[in-house]
């Protein structure tokens, strides 16, 4: 506010969906509320196409995320059993900062799921242990200079069980789907509907898909557009060449677990480009 007096600034720009009431309450007393304007619209929407440099740090932090992965599944079998699902998260943000990350990329850390726990979407790791057998969800992305990665990929240790193995097929061919679908000018909520298809022509209903099939990535880990069901949604926009996105789609059965898989694209000219360089298949431990 004193910065803002002697520089003769008449008015005060917040980003609303970043400031908290405390924090309000604190500008209101020292410019007056008359002086401030929120503008979380505007930011928004110019952060959801990245410049050449943010989508270089953007890359790096996948790379760095790769790198982890490789390094965590190329352990043995015994390496897995009777870990704690805490444990092997804690391994995996080690394995990325000594690869170069700034930090982890979520705001709970990494999310490593063991068997029924994959059933929630957005599962803290607990002192649960790993069993012989367990199917296990691992999302993990890294920080480079503030701009984040967020993958997501299935371990089993041992073959995985029939029934996941169907998820599994199930979701993969709804990412490549959403990736086919992708190119400037579709609105986001198609992609979502291309995804949502895939996997209710399978079987599988909207309750066994909760959530949206991806959103932006950058300084923060969601940022819009998005690719969400509801058509009215304010994250639904137009794609655009520059922005980068997550493409996530997930099934998930109460008793059994879930399987998500996840990859971070740019949109380009002419369709997108998958920044990551990992497959998406099973990745079992032997």
């Amino acid at each position: 506010a004193d910065a803002a007096a002697a520089r003769g600034w008449d008015k005060i720009a917040l980003v609303d969906r970043r400031t908290t009431m405390a924090d309000w309450k604190h500008w209101v007393a020292a410019c007056g509320e008359e002086r401030l304007v929120l503008v979380s619209d505007i930011v928004l929407a110019r952060r959801a196409v990245k410049d050449a440099e943010e989508i270089a740090l953007i890359r790096e932090a996948v790379e760095i995320a790769e790198e982890a992965f490789e390094d965590l599944v190329g352990r043995e079998v015994g390496d897995f059993i009777g870990e704690t699902e805490k444990d092997l998260a804690l391994h995996v943000e080690m394995l990325m900062q000594s690869s170069g990350a700034d930090d982890q990329a979520f705001p709970n850390g990494v999310i490593l799921a063991s068997g029924p726990n994959s059933f929630v979407c957005h599962h803290v790791p607990k002192d649960r242990r790993i069993e012989k057998g367990d199917v296990v969800l691992i999302d993990w992305g890294a920080v480079v200079e503030g701009y984040r990665s967020d993958l997501t990929r299935m371990v089993c240790v041992g073959p995985p069980p029939e029934k996941m193995r169907d998820m599994h097929l199930v979701v993969k061919r709804a990412v490549e789907a959403a990736m086919a679908a992708i190119r400037p000018g579709v609105m986001t909520q198609e992609i979502d509907t291309v995804a949502r298809q895939v996997i209710a022509e399978a079987g599988y209903g909207d309750d066994d898909f909760r959530h949206g099939t991806g959103h932006g990535i950058g300084l923060e880990i969601h940022e819009s557009p998005r690719f969400m069901k509801d058509p009215k949604s304010e994250f639904n926009r137009a794609l655009e060449p520059g922005m980068v996105m997550t493409v996530e789609p997930g099934i998930y059965l109460k008793g059994l677990g879930g399987v998500r898989l996840e990859t971070d694209v740019l949109v380009t000219e002419d369709g997108c480009e998958d920044l990551c360089a990992l497959d998406f298949d099973w990745i079992v431990i032997e």
